[in-house]
């Protein structure tokens, strides 16, 4: 499972015997979750955390810090959850005024992405980037309708799209 990560890895192809939906087995290093460092120190660097997942919540580069993060995010002591797509992006809209701090994508959650894409309506220059746990990139903008463009291609010419559209292929995107 740490292969390719040995911060927070993750193997395919699981099958939970009680039939949750959970298609991964995920571990995370004793720097990632930290158990026991209060109670019992020692114990901390022997212990990883091995826990049901689903695929599209892990790229497998991850930095440690990133790990760290998505780790939190997931919160894999929660046996009937949902996936938590692997998704960066950043935003700037025109209208609200609102944008990423950041210097480029950062984790975020779908429910962020969708409205941010919904507050992109009737903003002229605004513009959402995201990414999945693949490393493709697609960038929205507003030119009086939504307009979506492979942005990791040379050939990602943007197309005009219907919000509805929209929403249901970035949600594809981010459970591929």
């Amino acid at each position: 499972m740490s292969a390719r990560n040995r911060h927070l890895g993750s193997a395919e192809g699981f099958t939970a015997p009680d039939g949750t939906p959970f298609d991964t087995v995920a571990a995370a290093a004793p720097a990632v979750h930290r158990f026991y460092h209060v109670e019992l120190p020692e114990l901390t660097p022997l212990v990883r955390y091995v826990f049901p997942a689903y695929a599209c919540e892990f790229s497998g580069y991850e930095t440690f810090e990133e790990s760290i993060t998505r780790y939190r995010i997931l919160r894999a002591a929660q046996w009937e959850r949902r996936p938590v797509p692997f998704l960066k992006m950043q935003y700037a809209n025109t209208r609200t005024q609102g944008r990423s701090t950041n210097a480029g994508r950062v984790f975020a959650r779908v429910d962020v992405l969708d409205n941010e894409l919904r507050l992109m309506a009737d903003a002229p220059g605004s513009f959402v980037e995201f990414e999945n746990r693949h490393s493709h990139v697609w960038r929205v903008e507003w030119h009086g309708a939504w307009y979506l463009a492979e942005w990791d291609t040379q050939d990602g010419a943007p197309r005009e799209i219907g919000f509805d559209d929209l929403l249901t292929f970035a949600d594809a995107r981010l459970h591929d």
